[in-house]
């Protein structure tokens, strides 16, 4: 029976897993967006106060779920330097 709840949890861990990387392929393509966007507009890449804001609201949400706000922070410096890669490539044309 335990081995049963064990195997119900790792597929809901699996189910939830799909969606982080759904959302986050979401996520990343409005990233693209902004960054075509941006390009078009001849606005800079780099907004830190866009960045401060993201990372200060993230860990807000964080803290208001009962995660721990170096897990959050850190989260997002990955999802934030993702999303300057992205952007550069577009706006600048790196590869």
């Amino acid at each position: 029976m335990q081995m049963d709840k064990l195997q119900r949890c790792r597929e809901e861990l699996d189910t939830l897993d799909d969606q982080i990387i759904s959302l986050f392929s979401r996520r990343f393509a409005i990233c693209r967006e902004v960054a075509a966007y941006k390009r078009e507009a001849g606005i800079p890449m780099m907004q830190p106060g866009r960045v401060d804001e993201v990372k200060k609201r993230a860990a807000e949400k964080g803290r208001a779920r009962e995660l721990r706000e170096g897990f959050v922070t850190a989260l997002y410096d990955l999802i934030i330097n993702e999303a300057c890669e992205i952007e550069d490539e577009i706006i600048d044309g790196h590869s």
